[in-house]
């Protein structure tokens, strides 16, 4: 019976980590999300929109952002702010960033909109590229960005990581057929 439960026990944490979603965020690419200006990014964990603009960096060193050459994900002019929004439990957010000597403020909120966490930096210097950066906890929905300085205050590379917890159907039928083997070992005993 003792090894029965170790298989379980194995079996569900295999059923667990297998579930564990990573999506990926890069400016540069259409399915990584160039769009996500224009529209919500549809992945296979659920619905990303965000809120400011997908700009392009340039070869002046001040205006090149989060190590990237292409697109990065920017505040939006008009509100000095930027964010992330998920219809799905995020566990991790992960990024790196740069900007144009701007303060860069950035926090993680939850679907009551508390802070999760959170990371501040008073200089991001002359758009040399910082991080990673990985804001984490439980059931993150929302990440918020902003430059207080109203300077350059961008992010790329982004990795976002979410656990599904499983259905319980599969998990109802692994546990009747653990149940099963476990007796049909005791009447051979």
């Amino acid at each position: 019976m003792k090894k029965i439960l170790l298989s379980a026990i194995a079996t569900f944490a295999m059923l667990s980590s297998a579930n564990a979603g990573v999506i990926f965020l890069d400016a540069d690419s259409l399915t990584t999300g160039s769009d996500l200006e224009n529209n919500p990014l549809l992945t296979a964990e659920g619905t990303i929109t965000y809120l400011g603009e997908v700009r392009q960096t340039s070869s002046d060193p001040e205006l090149v952002a989060a190590g990237s050459l292409g697109n990065v994900f920017d505040i939006d002019n008009g509100t000095d702010s930027a964010s992330f929004s998920f219809d799905f439990d995020v566990t991790s957010f992960s990024f790196i960033y740069g900007g144009n000597s701007g303060v860069f403020d950035i926090v993680a909120r939850d679907a009551f909109n508390n802070i999760v966490d959170s990371f501040f930096q008073a200089s991001t210097s002359s758009g040399e590229p910082a991080g990673p950066v990985t804001l984490s906890g439980i059931g993150i929905r929302s990440i918020f960005w902003q430059d207080p300085g109203n300077n350059f205050a961008a992010i790329d590379n982004v990795t976002i990581r979410t656990t599904s917890v499983p259905e319980p159907a599969p998990l109802a039928l692994l546990g009747l057929g653990l149940l099963g083997l476990g007796l049909s070992r005791k009447r051979r005993a």
